[in-house]
């Protein structure tokens, strides 16, 4: 028989909205049928599939499923480094997980500090620049056009 498998996820439809977000503040996340196309191929495999939500009941379903490993797509919901925080605690609860690791994943959705490490690392990227506010001028290594990105997300948007 195949492993005990936790499919991991924040579901769209379960995200938390807050006043002012942009339409497309969640488009990163899964939907149903994205987790149930998954879990059909898991099981397709001899695996057996539970689909546990990425929140704050995770730590607890987690303990209880003892699964044998974890298929993680989770993009979390809140702070800078809320990619890493469901492999950080599949690391410490010691459940193995599919996917990037706990420091790759808090570096990289740091897309400054990212640039800056692979800089020191010899590693060519095109110029950069951090606006903490809208009316900063451009500085003298850039120029139009531009593409313009914020800094701590998984995905380019708007």
């Amino acid at each position: 028989m195949g492993y005990k498998v936790a499919l991991l996820a924040n579901l769209k439809k379960n995200a938390p909205h807050h006043p002012g977000e942009p339409p497309d503040a969640h488009a990163d996340l899964d939907s149903e049928s994205t987790m149930l196309a998954i879990q059909a191929a898991l099981e397709s495999r001899g695996h057996r599939v539970t689909f546990l939500e990425g929140g704050r009941n995770l730590p607890s379903d987690l303990s209880r499923l003892r699964p044998d490993i974890a298929f993680n797509v989770c993009e979390g919901h809140q702070g800078d480094s809320r990619e890493a925080q469901v492999p950080a605690l599949l690391e410490m609860l010691g459940i193995p997980y599919t996917g990037s690791k706990v420091l790759t994943l808090a570096l990289t959705l740091d897309k400054p500090m990212t640039k800056r490490v692979l800089a020191y690392a010899g590693i060519r990227t095109p110029a950069f620049q951090v606006f903490e506010r809208g009316d900063e001028p451009l500085g003298g290594n850039l120029s139009y056009p531009l593409f313009v990105k914020p800094s701590r997300e998984g995905t380019g948007m708007g």
